[in-house]
């Protein structure tokens, strides 16, 4: 037996008697030297063991010995003769009756037998809610007619229904109405009464963009990001030493013009050993993410565009 299971406390209780086979009493010392919940259990058993020896145990009634004595010498009576005698079972309830061990109840008095009534608690009883009270209308002659309370009938929610959209559809007009006029307003303030200016995209021939000549041969895990510590620590080439009909700056106008808008910043680079250009676009400036375009030195894709960090 191993220390994961253990002697119940009968079978040690044995060995601390003395009852067990020598066999099985070595084999249950060999299972103590290694187990201490069981060693703490033979602890505990000795411990009662002497509890029960300072302990006196009561003498027996002289009126059960002799009832004992006398249905012993009855049951030895039958057996004389050479036969078997037949004689009832001995009443050993009657005999042990006045034996201070026996657990049978007693009688008791009769003054310990009437209980008493036990008193009755009083429960608190909740408050009662108070009444609400109703509104109403106070009438020519001073008394309060109670204001009844109409319910909505299905027609009348149906109206109610139809008229939402009409509704929100009112309120959004207004709103448009209230912003043309109050831009109407402000250009009048001006003095300019002439059409509102709408913010056009740069224009691809006039591209403002960071030009940097890094030579990093970059890889699909530094593609990825971020781009400013590749980009970042190299100086910027002068974009006016670059003509508009070089042909960097007709690849950048040519992505531009499909991307729909401008880049911030062109790495002149390397990607995996291949001369290439690194085209990077503002995806979302609030979530720092941005667009990666990597182009030939023939402007030809040689990398699927892909999202980036920039920081």
């Amino acid at each position: 037996m191993t220390c994961d299971s253990h002697y119940d406390l009968e079978l040690l209780a044995e060995l601390a008697e003395g009852l067990l086979d020598a066999a099985t009493a070595l084999q249950v010392r060999e299972h103590l030297a290694i187990c201490d919940p069981c060693g703490e259990s033979l602890a505990d058993l000795a411990a009662v063991r002497e509890v029960l020896a300072a302990t006196a145990t009561p003498a027996m009634p002289m009126g059960v010995a002799l009832r004992i004595d006398r249905a012993l010498a009855a049951e030895a009576d039958s057996f004389r003769g050479g036969g078997v005698g037949l004689v009832e079972a001995p009443a050993w309830d009657d005999m042990m009756r006045d034996a201070p061990w026996e657990t049978t109840s007693l009688p008791q008095p009769a003054w310990k037998t009437t209980s008493s009534p036990e008193p009755e608690w009083e429960t608190p009883s909740e408050p009662e809610p108070e009444p609400v009270v109703r509104l109403g209308v106070v009438g020519d002659d001073g008394t309060i007619v109670p204001a009844r309370q109409r319910k909505a009938t299905r027609r009348q929610t149906t109206r109610r229904r139809r008229w939402a959209m009409p509704a929100a559809a009112v309120g959004a007009a207004a709103a448009v109405i209230g912003a043309a006029v109050m831009t109407t307003s402000m250009l009048s303030a001006t003095g300019t009464d002439g059409p509102p200016v709408v913010a056009l995209p740069p224009s691809v021939d006039n591209l403002q963009y960071t030009l940097t000549d890094s030579n990093w041969n970059y890889t699909d895990g530094e593609l990825k990001g971020p781009l400013l510590d590749y980009i970042g620590p190299v100086t910027m080439t002068e974009q006016d030493g670059m003509t508009q009909n070089s042909k960097l700056a007709q690849c950048v106008k040519a992505v531009s013009k499909k991307v729909g808008t401008s880049p911030f910043a062109v790495d002149q680079g390397f990607y995996n050993g291949q001369e290439a250009n690194i085209l990077v676009f503002w995806r979302d400036k609030a979530k720092n993410t941005v667009d990666v375009h990597v182009v030939g030195p023939e402007c030809d894709n040689v990398r699927k565009p892909a999202l980036a960090h920039w920081k």
